[in-house]
């Protein structure tokens, strides 16, 4: 017998079908919100419907915003010859973080991933096409993950865009800053050494 009550299992049912989300993940976020004082689950609940009628991806770029069009690409500001492809919207603000990237961004929404069925037509690759032609781009720098997955993607918008006259470049990564090489995995490491620079 399911002693589980039916709205109880429904919430945790439909979180579990998420990315990333297993049932004792969906579980334990149920039962946080049923701790939370009753007023702010419903504001959480109630912002999470706004979100969901007033965010969409831009229209140019597949970066999440409110907008048809998000401020990084109306910007006047910012070089739309160098674009920076990224997995998902938070990738692209992280790097938006640091200052350091005037350029814009191009968002796939996922990455290549055969296991789960996600293979190029579900990625937005063909509008990134479309976008280097549009502005005539000097540079597309991929940005996707560091995992087997986000490499697989990298290679394959590299050999994509081979036949363009643009440089094509890949963020460099390695062993982290103050990290000691006996803790680093052997990805990591080998990685760092493939990427190793002249000093």
């Amino acid at each position: 017998m399911n002693y589980i009550p039916q709205s109880l299992a429904k919430v945790i049912e439909e979180i579990s079908n998420l990315p990333g989300y297993g049932e004792k993940s969906a579980q334990r976020f149920a039962t946080n919100l049923l701790k939370m004082p009753r007023s702010e689950a419903v504001d959480l609940v109630r912002n999470l419907a706004v979100m969901l009628d007033k965010i969409h991806p831009c229209l140019e770029c597949g970066i999440y915003t409110e907008e048809d069009i998000c401020p990084i690409c109306k910007s006047t500001e910012r070089d739309k010859g160098y674009i920076c492809v990224v997995e998902e919207s938070f990738d692209a603000y992280t790097i938006e973080k640091t200052g350091k990237f005037s350029g814009v961004y191009h968002v796939l929404g996922g990455r290549l991933s055969p296991l789960e069925g996600i293979g190029p037509d579900k990625l937005n690759i063909k509008s990134l096409i479309e976008r280097i032609k549009k502005y005539s781009a000097k540079e597309v720098l991929i940005a996707t993950n560091p995992t087997v997955e986000g490499e697989a993607t990298a290679n394959y918008i590299h050999n994509l865009l081979k036949k363009y006259p643009l440089n094509i470049t890949r963020l460099a990564y390695g062993l982290p800053f103050g990290s000691v090489l006996e803790n680093a995995d052997e990805f990591t490491l080998s990685k760092a050494l493939e990427h190793r620079i002249k000093v």
